[in-house]
């Protein structure tokens, strides 16, 4: 059964309810997840949780750049996280899913991402939000496990090859 991302016309005010289920109830949450729709509820759902973190880090003293740059890659990686994930699933593992769900897949996969700032939960946290995606990836793409998490890899290992060579953040 497919359901809207956000049930009522602000997507301010059901973020607490998206976010709750992405992170309690993964599979449920992408078993039933739209794959068409547009870009824009993710895209805010993602935004938020950028600000959050954004936030959360100029706490820790990184400075209004620092808050800045955080926030502003972390919407452009999880485009270049898509579009490198929907490349490997369909050139390598047969992925039969485009752009948009894997998009989807990876903004409301990052919902953990919101406490990325905290010293070592946060590090907890992005391992969270790498099994929200490889489950997100598994089904959109229609992969078997071992494939979704090969695709999961490889993508977030040529996005870290990226930002190693100057494109983003270090911290990532």
């Amino acid at each position: 059964m497919s359901t809207r991302e956000f049930e009522s016309r602000s997507p301010l005010e059901d973020f607490p309810t998206v976010w709750q289920r992405v992170v309690t109830d993964p599979l449920g949450f992408f078993a039933g997840m739209p794959e068409t729709g547009g870009l824009q509820p993710p895209m805010i759902f993602l935004a938020i949780c950028a600000a959050i973190n954004a936030a959360g880090h100029l706490l820790l003293l990184s400075g209004l750049g620092g808050m800045l740059a955080i926030f502003v890659w972390q919407l452009v990686a999880a485009f270049a996280m898509a579009a490198l994930f929907v490349l490997i699933a369909q050139n390598l593992f047969g992925g039969r899913a485009g752009f948009e769900p894997t998009f989807r897949v990876v903004a409301y996969a990052w919902a953990p991402l919101i406490i990325a700032w905290v010293p070592v939960v946060g590090r907890l946290a992005l391992i969270y939000s790498v099994y929200l995606t490889i489950r997100g990836v598994e089904r959109v793409q229609q992969l078997d496990a071992t494939r979704a998490v090969l695709t999961v890899l490889l993508g977030a290992g040529a996005l870290w090859a990226l930002g190693i060579a100057g494109i983003g953040p270090l911290w990532l």
